[in-house]
């Protein structure tokens, strides 16, 4: 009896042997995938530090935004709007490539010399952010008084990799005053 003994825990022994060598790639696996943090690819998200990183971003596009709106310059608008963007408006909702035509060529007849972003508000939204943004923007139609507008829009940024894109923009709610009123706020 002492003989089968031995035996069989040498055997248990090899049982246990194959038994770590299948399992093992698995351990070194999991261990791996707790301790060691994930690389982002270019389509992974990955969300800011903080609130105040998201903030500085988020001003930081909006005036290339603005500058590139004054300019009419579609490549950067393009660079800056996800695939799936859209702009709600009350009463519709506009593509990608319907606000793209729409901002991006110089107005029939004048010119937009202002466009100036002031983001008032950024909160998380999953894993994106969510500005509220205020935008004052002045046309000068040929021949005729300026044209200003206040525009108080929501809009959805997320990271993409190294790269922040626009989701969506939501326009809460806007004035224009024409024939040259100014508008009752300060700084205009």
């Amino acid at each position: 009896m002492g003989g089968c003994r031995s035996r069989d825990r040498r055997e248990q022994a090899g049982d246990f042997r194959r038994f770590v060598d299948l399992v093992r790639p698995a351990l070194a696996v999991l261990i791996l995938s707790t301790v060691a943090p994930a690389p982002v690819s270019a389509g992974e998200t990955q969300p800011p530090a903080s609130p105040s990183q998201a903030r500085e971003i988020i001003v930081d596009l909006n005036r290339q935004w603005g500058r590139a709106r004054v300019d009419h310059d579609r490549a950067t608008l393009d660079r800056m709007l996800a695939p799936e963007f859209y702009v709600q408006l009350r009463d519709r909702r506009l593509t990608r490539a319907e606000f793209l035509d729409q901002i991006s060529a110089p107005g029939g007849g004048g010119r937009l010399t202002r466009f100036d972003v002031t983001v008032l508000t950024v909160e998380p939204d999953g894993d994106g952010w969510i500005a509220v943004i205020e935008e004052k923007l002045e046309f000068v139609p040929e021949g005729r008084p300026a044209v200003y507008s206040l525009w108080i829009t929501r809009d959805r940024w997320k990271r993409f990799g190294d790269r922040w894109m626009a989701l969506s923009s939501e326009a809460i709610g806007n004035e224009a005053w024409k024939n040259g009123a100014k508008p009752p706020l300060i700084d205009w």
